[in-house]
């Protein structure tokens, strides 16, 4: 038997239910999201073609069983107690054989998309992905991160999955992407975007009471805008003041995560009002955040620690240069009311004359 033509001559059946015959790459339901990849046709029609013979199985098992409960149920209380009749090889060999086809069917409909899923093109277009607690960075050939991902339709992309603390998910429907990320272990996906559009990304598995803010998006484009956007992006600093980029910075860097802007307490200080503020320090000295203190915390955080907080920030040394720290500061600022928003007006200025 060619299970594999059983396969897809069923899922085409099902397809076509109700007189709809979508396209090959087409989402074959509502119920799923859109069919955004060249992955969709693999993993739906399987799924619906599972799907029908399940439902078929369910209705033959419940069906059988009524069945047998009119024709054999006790009518006479004399028959209490009666010999069974003996059990019938015949049926119950069809039973393991009808099992054993159901196994070979769900498999070989499941296989070819595994297999494809599991095999990267040649030639794909490497992004370096790294999952934290609660955010993602997008890291691409020419060493930009992004906090979203940019790809080219028509174009395969690997993806480079690694993860800097717990397990996380990289889940992607519309473009049928499922992959476990696990800490200190390299794992990679790869999807070829069919359609422009911007797609929703995020972890589908529990790592943590905050997984669920655990987003980002995935815009797909032509290959024309993907090369403007990817070069105008790597420039972070163009057509933006210091204050704007510091901003962008807060995001791209993963600062989001740890620390609030509107005061409220997360693993780190809020950067409402830090700069320009007096605090102490787990160490019993007491300091103030002005450029140099912020310097420090950015690139030996540990070093000097409010009180009240635990000294978990990862460093940046070799990570981010003078600029971006110079950048997140005159941000930083803008966000104070303890002084310094002159300042950064000024550098503000000084940046974009210099730019110009």
């Amino acid at each position: 038997m060619d299970f594999g033509s059983l396969t897809g001559s069923l899922s085409g059946a099902v397809s076509r239910v109700g007189g709809i015959t979508p396209p090959a790459s087409a989402k074959l339901s509502s119920w799923f999201p859109q069919a955004a990849s060249t992955h969709a046709e693999n993993v739906d029609a399987p799924f619906f073609g599972i799907y029908v013979v399940a439902i078929f199985v369910v209705v033959l098992v419940v069906g059988l069983a009524v069945t047998y409960i009119q024709l054999f149920k006790r009518r006479d209380e004399d028959g209490r107690g009666a010999p069974a009749g003996s059990s019938s090889l015949l049926w119950q060999g069809l039973f393991v054989l009808g099992a054993l086809v159901l196994g070979l069917f769900a498999f070989s409909a499941g296989f070819q998309g595994f297999l494809e899923q599991s095999v990267t093109p040649h030639g794909a277009y490497a992004v370096d992905v790294t999952a934290r607690q609660w955010d993602w960075d997008f890291t691409y050939p020419n060493g930009y991160v992004a906090d979203t991902l940019h790809v080219a339709t028509g174009q395969p992309v690997k993806l480079n999955l690694q993860s800097e603390d717990v397990i996380h998910g990289l889940f992607i429907p519309e473009l049928r992407v499922s992959q476990a990320i696990l800490p200190d272990r390299g794992s990679e996906a790869w999807f070829e975007a069919t359609v422009a559009d911007t797609f929703d990304l995020r972890s589908n598995i529990y790592s943590g009471e905050g997984y669920t803010n655990m987003r980002s998006v995935v815009i797909a484009q032509s290959q024309a805008e993907f090369d403007a956007w990817l070069l105008a992006a790597s420039d972070i600093f163009a057509g933006r003041t210091m204050a704007e980029v510091g901003e962008l910075l807060y995001t791209a860097k993963g600062c989001k995560a740890c620390h609030s802007l509107d005061g409220s307490r997360l693993v780190g200080p809020s950067f409402k009002d830090v700069y320009g503020n007096t605090f102490d320090t787990r160490e019993g000295v007491q300091i103030v955040v002005d450029d140099a203190y912020i310097r420090e915390s950015i690139l030996t955080p540990n070093v000097s620690v409010i009180a009240g907080y635990e000294p978990v920030m990862t460093p940046y040394e070799g990570n981010i240069s003078d600029k971006e720290i110079e950048a997140i500061t005159a941000w930083l600022k803008t966000l104070s009311s303890f002084g310094g928003e002159e300042s950064a007006t000024a550098g503000d200025a000084a940046a974009v004359q210099e730019g110009n």
